[in-house]
């Protein structure tokens, strides 16, 4: 049985929803989002306390799990057990053989999953056992969307709500919001109750709720720009607002590496998206578009400059005693003058 994407395991619920899954990945929405289909096309709810079974993955052993999926469905025709981060990737030889059999033995009555939403394992071991799920059951991976995927999930959840956005606000919605599923569709729910008519820019504007990454960006706009007045306002609102001054830090050292980053690409004659092919930037490509733009009044020196301000504000923050909202704002005025001669 091959891996899954999300298409073929939209068809496969269509089909026959029982069976054997693996369901992990960093796209904590969507993985939630098919548990809740597997169980609803499997579980009779008058029936769901005798047919619908949850394991703790920390708690149950493999013998618990097999137990549960043998058991004989009461008054329905199917049962769902569900296998929450159960430790796979710590499996020694004989508790990959037991998952073997697990799966193998598994009735065809029931689906069973084994899912993985508070962490993502790692290592040899994962690995493998990735590849006993691909050879006997159904192995699914939900990674992030890409921003465009994104863009046309949001205009189609606002279609459906009776509204349309305006070309190009859902992508800047996108940029506002940043990459987590979840995040967006709330925000674009708020906004479709907000609007009167198209969605505008001035709409996102208006009522959602930006990312820090994406208030870091503007400010590092400004700061490009040479409207240190509008940055330094920026910067004094993300204290209002209760920002953790580690996490500034982290938003600005991230955005100068994507500005270093897209100016090499475009440099070399490429484009500023093809940095997503070596790093991860699912979801995220925007960041490289913007930073490409805000790269344009920079010379490689003034980068360069920049990105060692940012490294000696972390080694500041993290090994003296100074007041931290003080090294933020002595950074501002040297990223100021780094960028803005």
């Amino acid at each position: 049985m091959p891996a899954l994407n999300e298409s073929a395991l939209k068809e496969k619920l269509r089909e026959n929803p029982v069976g054997v899954y693996l369901i992990y990945g960093e796209e904590s929405y969507l993985k939630k989002a098919y548990i809740d289909k597997i169980v609803a096309k499997t579980v009779d709810e008058s029936f769901a306390d005798f047919n619908f079974h949850t394991f703790d993955g920390k708690e149950a052993s493999l013998s618990d799990i097999y137990e549960s999926a043998q058991a004989v469905p009461m008054m329905a025709e199917r049962k769902c057990v569900l296998v929450k981060d159960f430790p796979l990737d710590n499996l020694d030889e004989n508790g990959v053989d037991q998952l073997k059999t697990v799966i193998e033995d598994n009735p065809e009555d029931c689906a069973l999953i084994f899912s993985f939403v508070a962490y993502e394992p790692k290592g040899a071991k994962w690995t493998k056992v990735i590849k006993l799920f691909e050879k006997l059951a159904f192995a699914v991976k939900l990674e992030k969307k890409t921003s465009l995927e994104l863009s046309k999930m949001l205009e189609s959840g606002a279609k459906k709500r009776g509204k349309v956005f305006e070309k190009g606000v859902a992508s800047y919605l996108v940029t506002c919001v940043g990459a987590d599923l979840n995040t967006l569709l709330n925000e674009t729910e708020k906004v479709c109750a907000y609007a009167q008519g198209e969605i505008t820019k001035a709409d996102v504007d208006a009522v959602c709720i930006k990312s820090l990454d994406a208030r870091v960006f503007d400010m590092i706009k400004d700061l490009t720009a040479r409207r240190f007045d509008s940055a330094f306002k920026k910067l004094e609102q993300l204290f209002e607002q209760r920002e953790d001054e580690f996490q500034i830090l982290g938003a600005l050292i991230a955005s100068y590496s994507d500005i270093y980053r897209a100016k090499t690409a475009v440099k070399s004659g490429g484009r500023a998206e093809d940095v997503a092919k070596f790093y991860n930037y699912a979801g995220k490509e925007f960041r490289l578009t913007n930073a490409a733009r805000n790269s344009a009044s920079l010379t490689f020196d003034d980068i360069s400059e920049c990105i060692s301000i940012l490294v000696e504000a972390d080694t500041a923050m993290k090994s003296t005693a100074t007041d931290k909202r003080l090294i933020l704002e002595k950074t501002i005025v040297k990223l100021a003058r780094a960028g803005g001669r």
